[in-house]
């Protein structure tokens, strides 16, 4: 299976799993929007504190390796970012780009309640393997059966995802323990 035969990574929501507001934080819940040769899917995945960190320098090494698709990523982030200006932006960028599908498509992932209490073992996903490719990075998780999830993230979206988790790890309920104080980190 090459890397244009797996699925992509349109969009994606997270949240930090805490067992009550205010404590620390215990993990980190992905619900990913996959598209794949038979149409859209979405999935959950939980990482357990380490794995966070593992998948947050999985996506950020990404750009040492395609500085140019990160300075295009940065270009495309301030410019969506400027006052009264995202919306109008993004209607600039091809109907396909990485960028513009995550921002069109992130609205429609949840992440109910019990997902943001509770690490729930048949969603839980420990990175094994992660591949920079010239699509961007194949991720590949192993988890309960039925099957490993296995997945490519766009640039975009690698370059987006460290951003995400770099936020949530240093947002205030973090500070106390946690993902925060991951071994090496």
């Amino acid at each position: 299976m090459t890397a244009t035969d797996l699925p992509v990574a349109i969009a994606y929501q997270f949240a930090v799993i805490q067992q009550a507001r205010g404590q620390p934080g215990v993990g980190l819940t992905l619900h990913l929007l996959l598209h794949g040769s038979s149409g859209e899917s979405t999935v959950f995945l939980q990482l357990e504190p380490a794995l966070v960190w593992k998948v947050r320098d999985a996506c950020a090494g990404l750009a040492a390796l395609h500085a140019d698709h990160y300075q295009n990523f940065l270009a495309k982030r301030r410019a969506s970012h400027q006052l009264n200006y995202g919306d109008k932006f993004l209607k600039t960028l091809p109907a396909k780009d990485a960028y513009r599908l995550f921002h069109r498509r992130q609205g429609e992932l949840a992440v109910p309640l019990t997902f943001r209490t509770t690490l729930q073992r048949e969603n839980m996903g420990i990175l094994v393997e992660s591949t920079p490719t010239s699509l961007g990075l194949i991720l590949r998780f192993s988890r309960m059966p039925p099957a490993d999830l296995v997945c490519r993230l766009p640039h975009d979206l690698a370059f987006l995802l460290a951003d995400s988790i770099d936020e949530a790890i240093w947002a205030a309920e973090w500070e106390r323990g946690g993902l925060a104080d991951a071994p090496g980190h």
